[in-house]
């Protein structure tokens, strides 16, 4: 058969046929919807095809596409090679350490967003919207946040995700816009969190001397008595125990309320559970592991609730001081 009496059509699906399944792949992520569809038909409808046939068709494609000289070596020709094997959005990244320039990356804006967070904003959208952004994610990404978007959303996403053809620029850029002011209470927030907050406070008391946490615990009870609290159950927490000297353990032992202790210990680590083991007497370390194993499996806020109540414990003996917390890293003194 002349290969010219066949379509253009015919002749790429005998091509995608020669190329076999995993050959045609990229050559298939390349097309258009409309195209992959219309090739995808002319492939079902081939039958057997003669191999010199399809050898020659496949001669003429490469010659083709070849053309007389190996195309010049550019940006634009890198990058399409990068898209083609990683996506856009890896490639604008690669392009952009590569350039020494910060690489335009749609929706970048959301990449440091808890998948929780993006999916609670994104869920208001209209399902293509969301579709939209998704497909410009990395695919971890978009996994992590279609797992928290509403079941009724979920099929609807997918299905637009699934049909989405290209999207002009101008379109890309309206909607990373609008998405951005929604976006922007909770971006504003995120900063704030970094650059303070409970946790940066804790760590600077936790580095000062006793005096200094004296005076700021003094100062802060006075303004805001909830934070106060949150902030000094966060300078002590229960896996903190192992830091303690024998001698310390020994004291807080006497004082917490030993029911309390097998709960307190399920699950902890082993460095943990052995301090408090290592300073009860054989008989009490025996009942107290025998009491641990008949637990059986708790419920992690039992656990936790039991661990504060400790935790409550070492901080009364604090203020009492029969024991003293030396924050800036000296060992505990009765």
């Amino acid at each position: 058969m002349d290969t010219a009496s066949l379509s253009a059509r015919k002749k790429a699906a005998i091509v995608l046929l020669r190329l076999g399944a995993e050959g045609s792949g990229p050559l298939l992520r390349s097309l258009r919807r409309s195209e992959l569809a219309a090739i995808v038909q002319e492939v079902s409808s081939l039958g057997r095809v003669d191999l010199d046939l399809a050898d020659r068709i496949l001669e003429e494609f490469v010659e083709a596409a070849a053309g007389d000289a190996l195309p010049s070596g550019d940006h634009d020709l890198a990058f399409e090679y990068l898209e083609s094997t990683f996506g856009e959005r890896t490639a604008r990244e690669i392009m952009g350490e590569l350039d020494g320039s910060a690489p335009n990356i749609p929706f970048q804006f959301l990449d440091n967003l808890a998948p929780e967070v993006i999916a609670e904003n994104l869920a208001a959208e209209q399902p293509q919207t969301i579709a939209l952004v998704l497909s410009h994610l990395t695919p971890e990404q978009s996994a992590a946040i279609i797992r928290h978007l509403p079941s009724e959303r979920v099929v609807d996403v997918g299905v637009r995700l699934g049909m989405m053809d290209r999207v002009t620029s101008d379109a890309l850029q309206a909607v990373e816009a609008g998405l951005r002011q929604r976006f922007s209470a909770v971006l504003e927030n995120k900063f704030l969190e970094a650059t303070g907050g409970i946790d940066s406070l804790v760590e600077l008391m936790t580095l000062a001397d006793k005096a200094v946490e004296d005076v700021i615990m003094h100062g802060l009870a006075e303004v805001d008595a909830d934070l106060a609290a949150e902030v000094r159950a966060k300078m002590f927490v229960f896996a903190d125990l192992q830091l303690l000297e024998d001698r310390q353990m020994q004291v807080v032992l006497r004082h917490v309320d030993s029911s309390r202790l097998p709960l307190a210990l399920k699950g902890v680590a082993d460095v943990v559970r052995n301090k408090v083991l290592d300073n009860l007497s054989s008989r009490a370390r025996a009942n107290m592991l025998d009491e641990i194993e008949l637990l059986g499996s708790v419920r992690m806020t039992d656990v936790e609730e039991a661990q504060n109540e400790i935790l409550e414990s070492v901080r009364q003996l604090e203020e009492s001081g029969e024991i003293v917390i030396n924050r800036g890293g000296s060992d505990f003194v009765t």
